[in-house]
Parts: C-alpha cells; sequence; structure tokens
C-alpha cells in the first residue's frame, strides 16, 4: 500500500500544491475510492457511510466526475468508484461549511441546467454538461485564492475527484509514478545497472 503521506503530497502536487484540511483528514484516516460491488451495500469499512448527497446531486457529481476524469486506455473516475467515495468524504470529512457550499453551488448547477437547457443537469447532452463546467471552471481559477476566503464550489468539486482517482488502485498505479515498498530484494544486480557503488554508514 502507498504511504498515505506521501500520496497526499502526489495529490497536492496534482493539485497545484493545494489540498483542504478535510481531503487530508480522510486519507489520513483510510477513506480511499473503491469500485462498487454488490456485496458492499452497507456501511463502507473506509470512514464515513457516505449518504451526504440527494440522489439528484449524486447524478450530478457523477457526471461531471466522468467528464473530469473519463475513462479512455485506462480506468476513469466512475470505473473506481469515486462518485461513491465523495459522499463518504462530504459526509464524514468536511465541515458543514464546506458541504454548505458545496450544496449551494449544486443547486446553482441545477437552477442553471434548467434555465439553459430546461433540464435537469445529468440528462443534458456530454457537450452541454462541459460547457457549463468549464464556465464553472473558469470563475473557480479566475485568481489565486486568497488566504481566508471560500473556495468556488467546483474547486471541491474537482479535489474531492482527483483525489479520489489517485486514492484508488488504479489511480495509484497507472496515473501516478508507483514504487512498491518495501520493493523486490534483488541480490546480484550488475555494476553497469546500477551506475555506482551504494555508501555505507
Amino acid at each position: 500500500m502507498m504511504d498515505r503521506r506521501e500520496l497526499l503530497h502526489r495529490i497536492s502536487m496534482t493539485l497545484g500544491g493545494v489540498i483542504t484540511a478535510s481531503a487530508a483528514s480522510g486519507i489520513l484516516a483510510g477513506c480511499v475510492a473503491t469500485p462498487a460491488t454488490p456485496e458492499l451495500d452497507g456501511p463502507t469499512p473506509m470512514g464515513a457511510t457516505g449518504n451526504f448527497l440527494t440522489p439528484l446531486e449524486m447524478a450530478t457529481i457523477t457526471s461531471m466526475a466522468d467528464h473530469i476524469i473519463p475513462k479512455t486506455d485506462t480506468p476513469g473516475a466512475l470505473d473506481v468508484g469515486v462518485p461513491a467515495f465523495i459522499d463518504r468524504m462530504l459526509a464524514g470529512f468536511y465541515t458543514d461549511k464546506e458541504r454548505g457550499i458545496i450544496r449551494a453551488g449544486l443547486t446553482t448547477v441545477a437552477t442553471d441546467a434548467r434555465a439553459k437547457h430546461g433540464a435537469a443537469f445529468p440528462t443534458l447532452t456530454a457537450d452541454q454538461q462541459v460547457e457549463m463546467m468549464k464556465g464553472y471552471d473558469r470563475v473557480a481559477y479566475a485568481a489565486p485564492l486568497a488566504p481566508g476566503s471560500d473556495p468556488h464550489f467546483f474547486r471541491f468539486i474537482k479535489e474531492l475527484t482527483i483525489t479520489g482517482f489517485c486514492t484508488s488502485e488504479a489511480g495509484a498505479t497507472k496515473l501516478m509514478r508507483y514504487e512498491q515498498t518495501p520493493g523486490p530484494f534483488r541480490g546480484d544486480v550488475p555494476l553497469k545497472e546500477i551506475g555506482k557503488v551504494w555508501a555505507l554508514g
């Protein structure tokens, strides 16, 4: 298993050097994304049990996560269980204030989708969804986040999506460089492969 503190460092670099305390606490507590299986209908063994997001909010988060990290030749956010991870993280590790920002943001998404396209966000076409997400992204990252100011809700969604994917087996081994620790022991390595002798001390 990858060291959790090293994982936090790598995720923060992926996010531009910043990760919220809530996301860090969830990872350190062992909350990770895992693919959905029929056997895991009850409480998850990793952190909170979830059930914060309403069905419409979960459907919106699922659509957004799918666009942020889509499936290509490697698994995407949905393949590794990111939406359920987001629900667990929000239920168990994010603050009431942060949850309020995210919930208000998702309400804005629902309102904007109805106003612009006359339908709920999860039922829009992929192009319509991406167009709206690009608008939120521009607002969220228009300027560096000032100390003490509240992040835009879309920052939280991107953080949770990327964090969830990176904590999954696929994310840790395919997206990021993974070094097994401890690694396999090789007692007879040709010097030409090393280039120099190891220092002792």
